[in-house]
């Protein structure tokens, strides 16, 4: 089964800005994030064939002269792994491209750095699905493109951290608001829709998780405070301690309804429950003085 990651990178994969500027930010942060560099080439790399398939795209709208190479290979046969391989090899046509890949030319303007964003989350880019613990991260092979995704998330006032995992730089977001933001914003319209859904699940689902937690509370004081009124009811039985007809009523009252809170045997002798809640305390106190 697909997960939310491949989803949302399929969903992105479809769409094609129109702005060739745009294009080109998109396809220099999937080359700077998700490839390496040769002595005349550069080899991307993906395990998404709908990522791999645009990368073909738009070298061939951007550079429909350059040279490349596409290539499928199967890394694991157990678990029938594809991994999709495009080499673009240095041309005049694209030497510009090869040296411009951190450019702050390619992320001048805001669509720039959105469509560079897209590029760099297609490339090497996760996010755990809405229905669990939030966090995205984008992955690169190299620290400098993680620090120029970082840069840009943060001239975007999105809040970040980087960290160094397996040799990869990875740059890490766990604020839920922050990640449907950014996928609002990369255009992932289907994937923002499946967020704001199970966010809104989960807000119910710990309301009534609170809702009932604290009935369950509740529900534990008044056994406790029952559990109390019957054993200094008991004490004063055993004692013969005499008590005036309100006191006598009050500790046959909780003798006959021992699972009755204090609110429902109030109801029962039409009095409110702050008054039969100091005929308690009083019994207790009765109680209290024979234990000391």
């Amino acid at each position: 089964m697909p997960s939310y990651a491949h989803d949302v990178k399929n969903e992105l994969a479809r769409r094609f800005d129109e702005d060739s500027e745009c294009m080109r930010a998109e396809l220099a942060a999937m080359f700077k994030v998700g490839s390496t560099i040769g002595e005349d080439r550069l080899d991307f790399s993906t395990a998404n064939a709908a990522v791999a398939r645009k990368v073909i795209t738009l070298l061939k709208r951007l550079y429909p002269d350059a040279k490349k190479e596409v290539a499928a290979v199967r890394t694991k046969r157990l678990t029938r792994t594809m991994r999709y391989a495009v080499r673009l090899f240095l041309t005049a046509q694209t030497e510009k491209f090869f040296s411009g890949l951190d450019s702050p030319e390619i992320i001048r303007r805001t669509r720039y750095k959105i469509s560079y964003l897209r590029g760099a989350f297609l490339a090497g880019g996760t996010v755990n699905r809405p229905e669990a613990q939030y966090y995205l991260e984008i992955m690169s092979l190299n620290q400098s493109a993680s620090d120029f995704v970082r840069r840009i998330f943060a001239q975007l006032e999105f809040n970040t951290s980087a960290r160094v995992r397996n040799k990869d730089f990875v740059v890490h977001m766990s604020e839920g608001d922050s990640i449907w933001e950014f996928l609002g914003m990369i255009g992932a319209e289907e994937a923002v829709d499946r967020f704001e859904s199970a966010r809104n699940m989960k807000e119910v689902r710990a309301n009534v998780n609170r809702i009932t937690n604290c009935e369950m509370a509740n529900l534990n004081k008044a056994i406790d405070a029952a559990q109390r009124q019957l054993a200094d009811i008991r004490l004063l039985m055993e004692n013969k301690v005499k008590v005036n007809s309100d006191l006598q009523q009050t500790m046959q009252l909780r003798l006959s309804y021992p699972e009755c809170t204090v609110g429902q045997l109030a109801e029962k002798i039409f009095i409110t429950r702050p008054g039969l809640m100091y005929r308690f305390k009083i019994l207790h106190q009765l109680a209290e003085n024979l234990r000391r």
